[in-house]
């Protein structure tokens, strides 16, 4: 079932940017999912570094799903604050487990069905939807971030989860660097544009149009070169690809720029050398 345009009911999600720059989702083919990685990132400047440990790698479909959660909780009337000293969520704020200062801030979390979340995916309802969702759920609560800056070292899970089977109600909450956000409406994040996103068909299309949102303003542009959108995607250095697999993702990124300049709001120039220039309009 495709979802359409018109029928995303929460087509805004934000992300912190420090969770939207670390190297966590990219396409991965059937059957090629990994277990027990991780990843390391360092800020250009070298002022910030962070370690992504998963349980089970994660791809775009988990991406579209965080990116869903995030636009449900955005609502004040959606997004509640946890009550960390209530029995009843006391566990949901310990699978967090959110250590140094995030073990101190706020969070927020969501109160959904498989049905909603489904239906927000424009996924079929089915058993092997709702299977899909809740194996994703476990993938994103099962990756842990650890951030280290200048002043501060601190860790947290992506979310965390309570699926009661009886009736598929969910309590999902979000991680205190999210919740931070969606609390105090801070600068320091990156607005995801969903109606934009289910445009786009393909895993690439999608993975690509996620890093643009954080690389290129709105109202500005940027000059790019290809080989770097690559590494960007596939979270792999040009120089570790094999030759068959250079060819294939710089083809697989070109396509996917070509898609994105179908989009109403943005609009990518070729230029030699394999460099384009973005543009968000």
């Amino acid at each position: 079932m495709a979802l359409q345009e018109d029928k995303i009911k929460y087509p805004i999600a934000k992300n912190h940017q420090y969770i939207q720059i670390l190297p966590q989702f990219k396409p991965i083919k059937r059957g090629a999912r990994k277990k027990g990685v991780e990843r390391i990132y360092t800020s250009p400047d070298g002022k910030k570094k962070a370690k992504i440990r998963m349980w089970k790698e994660l791809d775009i479909a988990d991406q579209d799903l965080l990116l869903t959660i995030l636009a449900i909780a955005l609502p004040i009337e959606r997004g509640l604050l946890l009550k960390k000293e209530e029995e009843k969520y006391k566990k949901l704020w310990e699978d967090l487990n959110a250590k140094g200062i995030l073990a101190n801030y706020d969070t927020v979390f969501i109160q959904t069905t498989l049905y909603e979340l489904a239906k927000e995916l424009g996924r079929t309802l089915s058993k092997t939807t709702y299977q899909w969702i809740k194996d994703s759920l476990e993938r994103l609560a099962g990756t842990h971030i650890i951030i280290e800056t200048e002043e501060h070292f601190y860790g947290t899970n992506l979310i965390s989860f309570y699926l009661n089977k009886k009736d598929n109600k969910i309590e999902i909450a979000i991680n205190p660097l999210n919740a931070l956000i969606l609390l105090n409406d801070k600068k320091g994040y990156i607005l995801h544009n969903r109606k934009e996103r289910i445009l786009l068909k393909g895993d690439v299309s999608k993975a690509l149009h996620a890093i643009l949102v954080g690389l290129v303003n709105p109202k500005s542009s940027r000059v790019l070169k290809l080989d770097i959108l690559v590494e960007k995607v596939y979270l792999t250095k040009i120089e570790k690809m094999s030759s068959q697999e250079r060819k294939d993702s710089r083809r697989a990124i070109k396509k996917a720029i070509e898609k994105l300049n179908l989009l109403e709001n943005w609009k990518v120039t070729a230029y030699e050398n394999n460099t384009f220039k973005i543009e968000r309009i």
